[in-house]
């Protein structure tokens, strides 16, 4: 297990010795990206030229490697320049909040003026009451999920994320190097890094403040036609037929873990708010990991849009929580599914909609 901020734990003398650490391998890191992406620049611009010649079929893969180096040179070159920044001034949580934000915004940014995607992201609305806690259960889209997650909770909910995420995330150095202060847990995806991260997010929902935004994937992994058809088998193999038969009719999804969720929404204060969020777009920038029953819907648009319910009307006994989940999760299939300009959502039952 890995944490960020260094554990107080540690002597200060440590602590320092590691900052220093960090911040010598942050400015390297942002040395060596810069030349990268100066060297790789005449052949993006000639792919950015040609990008629009190209027939349908070749413009997701042509769009992937402009919309990494958008990532590259808006999200983990500002995460990594203003890393080094705030380490030096020694800033607060808020700071590193609206580093995540600056960081966001001009990846959206370069990705909206060098690819031709478009961002349709909507706030909740309304706005969560400053004075609650959140928790957000999102889908598992598989590409730039952390990212979104970061950016979505600085920027839309103006919140500071919670949460874990897998240790692989922190390879990529401008992430990495944004997490030494944004209080997120990384995890060794193995089976003892599985019940250690269990006992995190519950324990991160017992004290979730109300500035916070607790965020979560249920579905665990990123999407894929195979996990899909692997996550359907297992249910199957456990005799939970009835949850792979309502799993089997959402193509856009991985179907629901209950464990994680089922433990923060146990949790949580009652007076949380809790928002289910889906977003499609990027996972059809990999057409190839998408199966043959995935709707392939606008090629140059990405959404991210909330649908939002009270703590304290989320059933907690096991049953029941796996029918209030799966019904949600088949409301982001219907959605994503669906056209643009289609409703935000299909009907509620009465008394889920939390009103305020």
């Amino acid at each position: 297990m890995h944490r960020t901020p260094p554990s107080p734990g540690l002597s200060r003398a440590a602590r320092l010795r590691g900052g220093a650490f960090a911040a010598a391998g942050d400015a390297l890191a942002l040395g060596a990206l810069t030349v990268f992406l100066l060297l790789l620049s005449p052949l993006l611009l000639l792919l950015g030229l040609l990008r629009p010649l190209l027939p349908a079929r070749a413009t997701a893969p042509a769009r992937l490697p402009l919309v990494w180096a958008a990532y590259l040179t808006g999200f983990s070159l500002t995460a990594l320049a203003g890393s080094l920044r705030l380490r030096a001034r020694r800033a607060g949580p808020d700071a590193w909040r609206l580093l995540g934000v600056r960081a966001g915004r001009r990846f959206r940014l370069l990705t909206e003026g060098w690819t031709g995607l478009r961002f349709q992201v909507d706030p909740p609305e309304p706005l969560p009451d400053p004075g609650r806690p959140v928790v957000v259960l999102a889908r598992h889209a598989g590409i730039l999920n952390t990212q979104l997650a970061i950016t979505a909770v600085t920027a839309v909910l103006g919140r500071g994320p919670r949460g874990i995420a897998k240790r692989c995330v922190a390879l990529e150095p401008g992430l990495r190097a944004l997490l030494r202060g944004v209080p997120l847990v990384l995890f060794r995806w193995n089976r003892a890094g599985r019940a250690a991260a269990l006992a995190e997010l519950t324990d991160q929902a017992r004290n979730l403040g109300p500035g916070e935004a607790l965020w979560l994937y249920p579905e665990g992994t990123n999407y894929s036609a195979a996990r899909r058809a692997a996550s359907i088998a297992r249910l199957r193999a456990r005799g939970q037929d009835a949850l792979a038969d309502r799993a089997a009719a959402m193509p856009h999804l991985l179907p629901p873990h209950l464990p994680g969720a089922l433990a923060v929404l146990s949790a949580v204060d009652p007076s949380a708010l809790v928002l289910v969020c889906g977003h499609t777009g990027p996972e059809r920038l990999l057409p190839w990991m998408l199966g043959p029953g995935y709707t392939p819907g606008p090629g140059d648009l990405v959404r991210l849009r909330w649908w939002s319910f009270r703590a304290d009307q989320v059933p907690t006994e096991q049953q029941q929580f796996a029918d209030w989940l799966y019904d949600r999760w088949q409301q982001l299939d219907t959605w994503i599914a669906g056209p643009a300009t289609a409703p935000a959502a299909p009907p509620h039952p009465a008394g889920d909609l939390d009103p305020a």
